[in-house]
């Protein structure tokens, strides 16, 4: 019998109408303020599903820029009718292993021109694939005028060899990072992040923030943003709204 995860990414594979989209604050670190929101998939009516495990079935089955497509549009939609585009960066996730189709990116990417600063958030999966359409994807986010996250820096080696090709505008330091501060990876990761905002000028965003402790660790590795429990968890568009006031 296959496990009963595996059963709920299925499900939710084949119910792409059910997929919502939710909403979790990106912040200054300094003024507390909310700057930005993250959308993220969210299955609600199917029970016990994990969204990073229907991309990766997803993935494996050949249909990720699909669901990829159908993540972003809803959230755009959804951002727009909570009125949450004016004056709040919002930041979309872009599979690396779905860009393969130059002209079908370029489509994606003009239907995500709206009135919001728009993040184009490179996820850290497939990052040691296709390096050329890589590059070429980021090129294209940026002609429109978006702007380039790379997501959950320092979980692998891949996302450090990606800073180079990428060339985000904000590196996006993993949860992990902050729950093993002392550790020799750590150490690591934040040399090669410290060395590339230092010729860049990136921006670094802190993620899994969940304590004080947390947010003060982030400030004092360089971090201006952040984003985890302590700040709020996904929401809909309509709470996110209501928080902002």
């Amino acid at each position: 019998m296959a496990p009963v995860t595996s059963i709920a990414a299925r499900a939710a594979l084949n119910a792409i109408d059910a997929m919502v989209p939710r909403f979790q604050p990106v912040v200054s670190l300094v003024s507390g303020d909310i700057v930005g929101i993250e959308a993220l998939a969210r299955w609600p009516t199917v029970i016990g599903v994990d969204p990073a495990e229907v991309f990766a079935l997803a993935r494996a089955k050949g249909v990720v820029s699909d669901i990829d497509f159908a993540c972003r549009t809803a959230a755009v939609k959804e951002a727009r009718s909570a009125k949450l585009t004016d004056g709040l960066a919002l930041y979309l996730n872009y599979e690396p292993s779905g860009i393969a189709n130059q002209a079908r990116n370029n489509a994606h990417l003009d239907a995500l021109q709206c009135e919001a600063d728009v993040v184009l958030e490179i996820t850290e999966r497939g990052l040691d694939g296709d390096r050329e359409s890589l590059r070429s994807l980021v090129s294209s986010a940026r002609q429109r005028g978006f702007s380039i996250a790379l997501d959950d820096v320092g979980s692998n080696a891949a996302t450090l060899r990606a800073l180079p090709v990428v060339r985000p505008d904000i590196v996006k330091l993993d949860a992990s990072i902050l729950r093993r501060p002392h550790s020799l990876h750590t150490a690591r990761v934040l040399f090669s992040v410290r060395r590339y905002v230092a010729t860049t000028g990136a921006v670094v965003l802190a993620e899994g923030i969940e304590s004080e402790r947390d947010r003060a660790k982030a400030i004092e590795w360089g971090a201006t943003l952040g984003q985890g429990w302590l700040f709020g968890a996904a929401a809909t568009g309509a709470d996110v709204r209501m928080t902002i006031g």
